[in-house]
């Protein structure tokens, strides 16, 4: 098996080592420090992505675990109001982006970015119901297209077909690789675009144009080169290819093997596996569908068994249609129904927020390895209030262009506006010596003058390695060139921060440059040898929690991840 693209992908924008953070159950994103391998060859993984909010009608948000919390008995209420029709699609919670439809490039810009941070390879679009989503899975493409040409490494594409596999991959064909869409995004091996079809019904065209992959259902006999998208054995089956060589798992968040899990959510349905799931049973404990067992023992599996390709399910499904069920069980959901009984990785408003992501990054790691972080040397720094060059700093963190694109999208029942960007910050480099840390950031246009609005070119500053951060950077920067250094004295992911009055900071502002220095003592480092995670962020609206670092302004990087700088 060789993973091969159309066209090879550009040298990946540099962010010297591989970013770090602490999430809200204490769990440390590990390296190679934590006895994670090297990177390896030939493993790959995919996640399962979906393109279909909004496409299944437009109307007001239906929660499912908001109305079963508010009535347990709902569901034997089928013509209560609060219920949509049947065929009408639910949520079973909300995304942290809102109620979102897949439309949305600026969700789809954030998507992305996140996913880049999980060093996922490639995702499979779901097109299982005979549709392939022309615009969204477009909308998406280009968007990879785009940050492959700025020199980023991209998650390449594929699609996954099952119900009219053929007439499906035809039209897949003909719009997307026929005309050559997006080049760069298509997922290849062994010098072939893949794609998951059933392939008798596929045309000899599209037979000989594509790697098919069998499409592998949970309830079906095992397939010589069947890709599943979820497994109800447990533990999970190792598929092989053709030639009966190992290779392909998948890990998935939850399971239905009773085939709904709105039964379990409705009526008390025992039979299924939820998130808390683990050594054979579902974990009653408050709280215990938070913290990834079931995802974590499906990842072990994965590690353990260690087959080339490991398949994730997945990000972003999010809803399920109401369909007409039994007189004893009116209603029915099937592939999802609330916050235990569903198989989303995407952030959600409150419950896991972000655990799910996290648990991606670290389990993703454990299966393919990382880099090392690099350690830098000291270099010049001007006595006085000037931070200097950094052009002998090999300590360089690039970030995107596109940090000022504004939101402005309908979701279901509203219309989400996010008009915080203000300067995009597209690179930073750092240096010290044995007195100064001292941070270079460049951004996409001249830097805004300080309004005192905001978040004004902030550093974050984590130097314990824990959860949260201990310092923010130019909290109040004065018109001469001096700023301020601040200790957070908020908890976990509260960003809540006092100046500290015997700080001397400084910086300075040159157009589309922007330099700081703050003493390495004030931080607690010793210039000998340290570690500091950091974080920058610029935002016309103030960034007070973690939180914030997802949806508000520019953040390099975005989210709870952090930048990692080693002195020595």
């Amino acid at each position: 098996m060789e993973h091969t693209g159309r066209c090879a992908q550009n040298a990946p924008r540099s962010t010297s080592g591989p970013l770090m953070a602490t999430d809200a159950l204490g769990r440390t994103t590990p390296d190679r420090a934590a006895g994670v391998p090297a990177p390896r060859e030939n493993r790959l993984v995919g996640l399962f992505y979906f393109l279909w909010l909004g496409e299944c009608g437009k109307h007001k948000p239906y929660n499912i675990s908001e109305i079963v919390a508010a009535d347990p008995q709902a569901g034997y209420k089928p013509d209560s109001d609060v219920w949509g029709g049947v065929g009408t699609y639910h949520h079973w919670g909300e995304p942290f982006y809102g109620y979102y439809y897949s439309d949305d490039e600026w969700v789809v810009r954030h998507h992305m970015k996140l996913i880049m941070q999980a060093d996922i390879d490639f995702l499979f679009f779901d097109t299982t119901n005979a549709l392939m989503y022309e615009h969204n899975s477009k909308l998406v493409m280009r968007v990879l297209q785009e940050y492959h040409d700025e020199g980023w490494k991209i998650p390449q594409v594929m699609f996954y077909t099952n119900t009219a596999s053929g007439k499906t991959v035809q039209e897949i064909y003909e719009k997307i690789y026929r005309p050559g869409f997006a080049r760069d995004t298509w997922f290849c091996l062994d010098g072939k675009p893949v794609i998951i079809a059933v392939e008798a019904e596929c045309s000899p065209e599209c037979r000989a144009f594509f790697n098919i992959k069998m499409s592998q259902w949970p309830n079906e006999p095992d397939k010589l080169g069947g890709w599943p998208w979820m497994d109800f054995t447990r533990p999970q089956r190792v598929f092989s290819n053709l030639q009966g060589v190992p290779e392909v798992i998948n890990v998935s968040v939850a399971q239905h093997p009773q085939l709904r899990f709105g039964d379990s959510v409705l009526y008390g349905e025992t039979g299924n596996c939820g998130r808390a799931f683990h050594d054979g049973h579902n974990d009653p404990a408050p709280d215990a569908w938070k913290k990834g067992y079931n995802f974590a023992e499906q990842f072990d599996r994965a590690v353990e068994t260690d087959p080339p390709i490991v398949l994730v399910t997945g990000w972003n499904e999010w809803i399920a249609g109401r369909w007409q069920g039994i007189p004893e069980r009116p209603l029915m959901f099937v592939d999802c129904a609330n916050y235990e009984y569903s198989r989303d990785l995407e952030m959600m408003r409150g419950g896991y927020f972000d655990n799910y992501f996290m648990q991606l990054i670290e389990n993703v790691r454990r299966y393919k390895g990382v880099e090392d972080t690099p350690v830098f040397g000291r270099l010049p720094v001007p006595d006085g209030a000037a931070v200097g060059c950094f052009c002998e700093s090999d300590a360089v963190y690039d970030s995107f262009d596109d940090g000022d694109f504004a939101r402005h999208a309908e979701g279901s029942g509203c219309v989400y506006d996010n008009r915080t960007q203000r300067n995009a910050i597209r690179k930073i480099k750092v240096k010290h010596d044995g007195e100064y840390l001292c941070f270079l950031l460049r951004t996409k246009q001249p830097v805004t003058p300080y309004d005192g609005t905001g978040s004004w070119m902030r550093l974050y500053l984590n130097t314990t390695g824990g959860q949260g951060y201990q310092f923010v950077l130019n909290t109040h920067p004065a018109p001469d060139g001096t700023t301020t250094l601040a200790r957070v004295t908020g908890t976990d992911d509260d960003l809540t921060a006092a100046d500290l009055p015997d700080v001397a900071a400084f910086y300075e502002v040159d157009g589309d440059k922007f330099k700081i220095k703050v003493p390495l003592r004030a931080l607690g480092l010793d210039p000998d040898g340290f570690t500091v995670w950091f974080k920058a962020a610029d935002s016309r609206e103030p960034i007070a929690s973690v939180e914030d670092f997802y949806d508000k302004g520019d953040v390099a990087p975005l989210g709870r991840m952090n930048f990692v700088y080693k002195g020595k």
